[in-house]
């Protein structure tokens, strides 16, 4: 026996070795050459030489067998290099060798999605679900497209997918009642999310999200029944309490009504978007009246949503706007930038924290961000306008006048772009001591703007000062101020015409 699995062992290495002879898989030296420059370049990236890896990556695309990784690497480094068209054709390149590259795949993906190409975007995730269906993250990527194309039909049958290939859960059955209630279904949203109190009936967070959500709806005398339910599972329960308390005076006035959402606000489970929903005309009334007592309540609101959801860019975004408008714009600033660190692809909180900055006069950092702005969003106008003006204060106006002209040539012609590049000229031409021509660039500035420019009118009453124009330099600063004006030295030079 012992003789025989020897000879067996001998029969079987001889076997492998006559295969091996008759199929030699062994990389050519070619092969070897190549991987070993590709590793080069892969190097070369690492150590910051992406010009010369770019070089590199493409004299192998011409030397060698077609290869998607060759090609995925060379659209990522001309993705980088913020060059599209390179990007994307490379991309298709790899693409074409490798349809069920997951990496690569994914990486169409975001491309599409920067592009605002949504539906190849989907149509990728469709893909790739198909080759992954227990993958949960693809069919959460396909639900926040269709649902930012306000396609929410289809976003509900995703999620039907979704539960067929990995089964029930909690978050999907909020996310279809969240889409419901977007989609005005509020009865369907209700019903849906009475499931999950079925399913928990101990569980006061269920009951509290259906009374969050007909309080967001105007629907405010239905959620009385629940906030009862969350009143026998805890009696102790002060926000249900004072809910059915301001139902029982009648009609909930503004102020009461305001304090009602302060449970909504603080529940971590009611989703955002319902939130934010619910905020949104409180906060456009606020920017439109500047009510004292209103910002105060929307500050407190939200200050209980960002703890909530800190880590969620909306709710700091939207922090950062109340915040603004009732003149807070210290604190305005520090919320943009959490903004921003959580998603900078929004680029009106790129605009609005440039705004801030100008406003409490920080120049290096608006100049910091206006070209991080310009790198991310190189065809806003307002970016390069905002570099000028640092640029003007640092007096290098040679580098002003350079993204003036960027931002005039990319505004093709917007009248309140073009006002601030003729008030930023105006300023350049002041500082140089030439009154007639800072008067005459500032008059062009207003009439485009026709006559709400409020840093060309300050630039106006300062151009008169001057001139030794007192009368004329104290109108246009308060004029400036009824305009909107809010900068520090605007304040400084209208508080030194009370003491005149």
């Amino acid at each position: 026996m012992r003789y025989t699995f020897i000879l067996l062992i001998i029969l079987y290495t001889f076997t492998v070795s006559l295969s091996a002879q008759v199929e030699d898989n062994r990389k050519t030296e070619a092969a070897i050459k190549i991987e070993d420059r590709f590793m080069a370049a892969k190097l070369l990236v690492a150590g910051g030489k992406k010009a010369e890896a770019i070089k590199l990556l493409d004299t192998l695309r011409r030397e060698s067998e077609p290869s998607a990784s060759i090609y995925f690497e060379l659209a990522k480094l001309h993705y980088e290099n913020k060059d599209l068209n390179q990007t994307e054709s490379n991309l298709k390149s790899a693409v074409k060798l490798e349809p069920d590259n997951i990496w690569i795949r994914q990486f169409e993906v975001n491309f599409s999605k920067e592009l605002g190409r949504y539906d190849d975007a989907i149509g990728v995730l469709n893909h790739i679900s198909a080759l992954q269906p227990k993958n949960d993250h693809y069919y959460d990527q396909i639900v926040q497209l269709q649902i930012k194309k306000n396609d929410l039909t289809a976003a509900l049958l995703t999620l039907d997918k979704k539960e067929k290939n990995i089964g029930w859960s909690v978050n999907t059955t909020l996310k279809k009642a969240e889409i419901l209630d977007n989609a005005d279904r509020i009865n369907d949203a209700v019903n849906m999310i009475n499931t999950l109190v079925l399913k928990y009936p101990k569980e006061k967070k269920y009951l509290r999200l259906i009374a969050n959500m007909l309080h967001s709806n105007d629907k405010i005398s239905e959620a009385e029944p629940y906030l009862k339910k969350i009143l026998e599972i805890d009696p102790n329960d002060n926000d249900a309490r004072m809910g059915l308390l301001l139902m029982s005076k009648g009609k909930i006035n503004k102020e009461d009504y305001l304090i009602t959402l302060a449970p909504l606000m603080s529940n971590p489970d009611a989703p955002i978007d319902m939130k934010i929903k619910e905020l949104l005309i409180h906060v456009q009334q606020h920017a439109s009246t500047g009510d004292t007592v209103l910002g105060k309540q929307l500050i407190d609101l939200c200050d209980k949503l960002v703890i909530a959801h800190p880590n969620e860019a909306k709710s700091h975004a939207i922090y950062g706007d109340v915040l603004k408008n009732n003149g807070e714009t210290t604190a305005a600033i520090r919320q943009y930038e959490k903004t921003l660190t959580l998603n900078n692809k929004n680029f009106i909180v790129w605009e609005q924290l440039m705004y801030c900055l100008d406003e409490v006069e920080n120049y290096d950092q608006l100049l910091a961000t206006s070209s991080d702005a310009i790198d991310i969003f190189p065809n806003q106008a307002i970016s390069y306008y905002f570099s000028a003006k640092s640029w003007i204060v640092k007096n290098d106006f040679k580098k002003a006048l350079g993204f003036l002209d960027e931002a005039s040539m990319i505004s093709a012609g917007n009248p309140n772009v073009e006002s601030r590049v003729f008030t930023a000229k105006a300023d350049i031409a002041f500082r140089n001591k030439e009154w007639s021509k800072a008067m005459e660039l500032t008059d062009q500035a207003l009439k485009i703007s026709q006559g709400k420019n409020a840093d060309a009118m300050e630039l106006k009453g300062d151009i008169y000062k001057e001139t030794n124009d007192l009368k004329n330099a104290g109108i246009g600063w308060l004029k400036a101020k009824e305009l909107g004006g809010k900068s520090q030295r605007l304040i400084k030079k209208t508080e030194a015409l009370k003491n005149n």
